[in-house]
């Protein structure tokens, strides 16, 4: 798959349809990022041409880039929710937008946890406490998690761990 980000000056709205529209490039996508402008994502979803794909990389964003046309994401922490973030999008093309935002409202918080300090690190952590891999730890110039956010994300587990063990 070939990326093209619309926040960066080279690549405007109508270089990125002319190059959805050339030959040979299948399965193009458009990476979306805060950057790019609500109105400018917008614009590019209305004019992108038949089979291009348009992904929201921004983890914070992804219900909006739904609801705006969006095809899909590339997420970080979808791999800590992926059922709850696969059922946004399931419930999103089933038409079913309450759903959909009900469901996204019960993982938005955790996306503003995992990049309230610098990634991947959070995310290490959340993995790390939940045995799916050895050590929160991180290679300098990055830094493990703050006490304070480490308290956090352990009332987010937490919290997320008792309806497991309710339904057990």
């Amino acid at each position: 798959d070939r990326q093209a980000r619309p926040d960066r000056e080279e690549h405007g709205v109508e270089a990125l349809t002319q190059l959805g529209e050339r030959e040979g490039l299948a399965d193009d996508r458009v990476h979306l990022d805060r950057h790019a402008g609500v109105a400018q994502s917008i614009d590019l979803l209305g004019r992108r041409p038949p089979g291009f794909r348009v992904l929201t990389g921004e983890d914070a964003l992804y219900h909006e880039a739904l609801a705006d046309g969006a095809d899909g994401a590339i997420l970080l922490s979808a791999h800590l929710e992926t059922e709850a973030f696969a059922s946004v999008q399931t419930l999103m093309k089933e038409g079913d937008r309450n759903g959909a935002l009900a469901c996204w409202k019960g993982i938005s918080a955790l996306t503003r946890l995992l990049f309230a300090e610098p990634s991947p690190a959070p995310a290490k952590y959340w993995l790390a406490r939940n045995g799916l891999i050895d050590s929160a730890q991180v290679r300098l110039p990055m830094v493990e998690v703050s006490a304070e956010l480490g308290a956090l994300l352990d009332e987010e587990i937490e919290r997320r761990a008792l309806p497991l063990l309710r339904r057990a």
